[in-house]
């Protein structure tokens, strides 16, 4: 079961300065650029649920003359959401680090303040959103930008863009290289205490991003071999941290986790995403449905579907379709353990695997959010395959929606 080399240039830009490892939380302060007196915080409650973790950097901040406010996020960043923040803290003494503590939105939403505290006082994050008639780019400027993922899920403390909600049910991006996060400090240890539930919904959102972007049309050996370390690591520790009482609390295990929505962050960044995905942001636009749980709950059924018209391919497809199957099985053996040499063995104890962990997992189907047979034409609609390597159509897309609701 050899995979193709994928020839061709390619490019890869930056990362942050990643900081991994257990107890790195707690070297915030010291990353921060010299002459730092003030940073924002942008996060949830995660004084609340790790408070310990909290206190220890609180008090290092204080050692170091560091004042600190915060802006709390418990949703999903609004345009109103962002305009506000920075409207409060834009001016008087300066902000010098913005620092996300969270989940996805909490990524985001300091990406998103990090950029907009460079711009002129009554400008809005509407302008710079894509897809916007008054779209305007943005310059690239930023407040330097801390990201501390407490979920492992988006990885987005990798990438460029903050994914912001705008009225009429519609998620766009800010985008730029330059908002690349600063710093990345991955601590597996403040991921412990994450309820279950989102464990298993942002585990499968990072495991989808990494599989999505294994078999991309835009792929390469670098993103590869990132995609394949990440997939492994979600294989060991996914489970187990969600399944097991021993294991709830594993260090090793949620970092090993974290490394792998690390990874996903990257790849993702470079070689583009596939279906899963593109169903994401409509559905997540029109119904109360977490990320997590959308790419837990479809992530099996594209899987399949995927494989099903791969097997069909002919012509000038049949080459990129060799490739993704055989890339498919590779996934399949990581997961699994099968042996390799036996790829039909593969693929098909990969599309049985992601199925019974969608179950064990305990990942709702689409029904329990509101969706139906009967609003799904808008969905469709607005999703695409993204780089996939097989274009499934409107019908296709449906069948997947109707058995996942």
């Amino acid at each position: 079961m050899a995979v193709s080399w994928q020839s061709g240039p390619f490019t890869f830009t930056g990362t942050p300065q990643i900081m991994f490892g257990s107890g790195m939380l707690h070297k915030l302060a010291e990353l921060l650029p010299g002459g730092t007196r003030r940073v924002l915080f942008v996060m949830g409650g995660f004084e609340q649920s790790n408070a310990e973790q909290w206190k220890r950097v609180s008090d290092s901040l204080a050692a170091a003359s560091i004042a600190y406010d915060i802006a709390h996020i418990r949703h999903e960043p609004t345009v109103e959401w962002v305009d506000e923040v920075v409207d409060r803290f834009r001016g008087g003494d300066a902000v010098g680090a913005v620092i996300a503590i969270g989940g996805g939105s909490a990524m985001d939403a300091g990406k998103a303040v990090s950029a907009m505290l460079t711009t002129e006082p009554g400008d809005t994050v509407l302008h710079y959103l894509e897809g916007q008639s008054a779209f305007r780019a943005h310059k690239g400027s930023k407040i330097f930008f801390v990201a501390v993922p407490t979920t492992s899920g988006t990885g987005s403390e990798m990438t460029k863009n903050a994914v912001i909600s705008i009225k009429g049910g519609f998620k766009r991006s800010l985008r730029h290289d330059r908002f690349i996060p600063d710093v990345a400090i991955v601590d597996g240890s403040i991921t412990i205490s994450c309820p279950v539930a989102v464990k298993a919904a942002s585990g499968l959102d990072a495991l989808t991003q990494l599989i999505e972007s294994y078999v991309s049309t835009k792929a390469s050996p670098m993103t590869d071999a990132l995609a394949l370390s990440g997939i492994e690591a979600a294989a060991s520790s996914l489970l187990p941290i969600c399944t097991s009482s021993d294991a709830a609390a594993d260090v090793e295990l949620h970092e090993r986790m974290t490394y792998a929505s690390m990874m996903s962050g990257i790849t993702l960044a470079h070689a583009g995403l596939g279906l899963v995905h593109g169903f994401a942001a409509p559905l997540g636009g029109q119904f109360p449905i977490p990320h997590g749980v959308i790419c837990g709950t479809l992530l099996a059924e594209v899987t399949k579907r995927n494989i099903e018209y791969l097997r069909a391919a002919e012509g000038e497809s049949a080459t990129v379709a060799s490739v993704a199957l055989a890339k498919y099985a590779a996934v399949g053996a990581l997961l699994t353990g099968h042996p390799k040499e036996d790829a039909e063995g593969c693929l098909a104890r990969l599309v049985e695997t992601l199925e019974a962990w969608t179950e064990l997992l305990q990942i709702q189907k689409l029904g329990a959010y509101g969706v139906n047979a009967d609003n799904l034409d808008a969905v469709i609609s607005a999703s695409d395959n993204k780089q996939s390597p097989v274009q499934l159509d409107k019908a296709a897309m449906r069948e997947i929606l109707l058995a996942r609701i």
